[in-house]
């Protein structure tokens, strides 16, 4: 798996903004974090480089280990929803300069 990005603070700043009017694109439910999430995320992230989740009432997955295991950058955890982050080949979003 490809490294995780290191984001700045503006970086992480601007892709927030970004994620705040998506709609989740993959749920982990009550069977956690399995091969099928992993492989739909994985997709995810090659389409959309920005990824919401949304994480089930009762679920126990550490999103940072996640991320990390598919290469995504963790952008924010808030409640039950989580925004990673991998740039594609070639990168679509254009993130800000330090």
């Amino acid at each position: 798996m490809p490294e995780p990005p290191r984001l700045t603070t503006k970086q992480v700043s601007f892709l927030r903004s970004r994620a705040h009017g998506l709609e989740p694109q993959l749920k982990l439910g009550k069977h956690g974090d399995t091969a099928g999430l992993r492989k739909e995320l994985e997709q995810a992230l090659v389409r959309h480089e920005l990824v919401k989740l949304r994480l089930g009432k009762f679920v126990e997955v550490d999103v940072e280990v996640v991320a990390d295991e598919v290469g995504a950058a963790l952008v924010q955890k808030l409640g039950h929803v989580a925004v990673l982050y991998r740039p594609a080949e070639p990168p679509r979003l254009k993130l800000p300069e330090e």
